[in-house]
């Protein structure tokens, strides 16, 4: 029986203190300094996107969305932790489908290890011997074979095990970032609403002093009326004055007319 060998899956490994960003060489930030977590260096970088160079700044976040760039695998929507999940689910399902085809070589081994007994019993010493060093050649490359598989998969849960932390990093950060941007839309709708109450407290007072300034208009254009309806009646006292002084004068005799009335009554009495 021939059994094809397949290498372990090997962890990536990096040096330690550097940024865990993939092919980023700066070292990580202190793990005393303030701020997010150390892992990374917290550096904006700059990134080709498609042929244009963008920055991005290397945090747990950023990092676990560039592996997954990387990986060729698509857009997780700003959900690490779900895809974390999903990926220890399917390494999950490959080591139950390992251990069941573990279970069966070694169900195959025991029952060649039956035939064997059965043949050892009615071969000779030699035949025996040859027969039990090719079984034992087998059964050996059998083990070595899911020893190799069992400590793939080993290596295999242990990076699932580094992705989910990575993930709840940076679903962290993505809460984190939430909630900023959250505490800013409150800020900002505060502000909002404080000067959407001064504008119509502006708005308020301009409306009292345009009717402030209309009655005044008012007022003003009533005692315009009045002013020329008093010059008009003032202007008809004059007229009648002016006839009264007329008529008056006609009425009463001036000095000429006087001294003639006296000449004339004189003149008779001298003839």
């Amino acid at each position: 029986m021939t059994i094809t060998e397949r290498p372990p899956a090997i962890a990536a490994g990096r040096e330690p203190g550097a940024c865990r960003y993939p092919g980023c060489p700066n070292p990580a930030r202190d793990p005393g300094a303030p701020g997010r977590k150390p892992g990374y260096c917290g550096q904006e970088m700059p990134e080709d996107r498609d042929g244009t160079a963008v920055l991005v700044r290397h945090t747990a976040l950023t990092a676990f969305r560039r592996r997954q760039q990387l990986a060729g695998q698509p857009d997780d929507g700003g959900r690490p932790v779900t895809a974390a999940i999903s990926r220890a689910g399917a390494i999950r399902d490959d080591a139950l489908a390992a251990m069941s085809r573990l279970g069966a070589q070694l169900t195959a081994a025991l029952d060649q290890l039956a035939v064997l007994g059965e043949q050892l019993a009615a071969a000779g010493p030699e035949a025996a011997e040859a027969q039990a060093e090719t079984v034992r050649a087998e059964t050996a490359a059998q083990l070595e074979h899911a020893r190799a598989e069992s400590a793939g998969h080993a290596a295999a849960r242990h990076a699932a095990g580094l992705d989910a932390a990575e993930a709840r990093t940076a679903a962290a950060e993505a809460i984190a970032m939430l909630e900023e941007h959250a505490t800013a839309r409150k800020r900002a709708e505060g502000e909002r609403d404080a000067l959407a109450a001064e504008l119509a407290a502006a708005r308020d007072t301009a409306s009292r002093h345009e009717q402030e300034q209309q009655r005044h208009s008012d007022a003003l254009a009533a005692l315009r009326d009045q002013l020329a309806r008093a010059e008009a009646a003032l202007d008809r006292e004059r007229d009648r004055q002016h006839e009264t002084t007329v008529l008056l004068r006609g009425l009463i005799p001036g000095p000429d007319s006087t001294a003639g009335k006296t000449a004339g009554r004189r003149q008779p009495a001298a003839q």
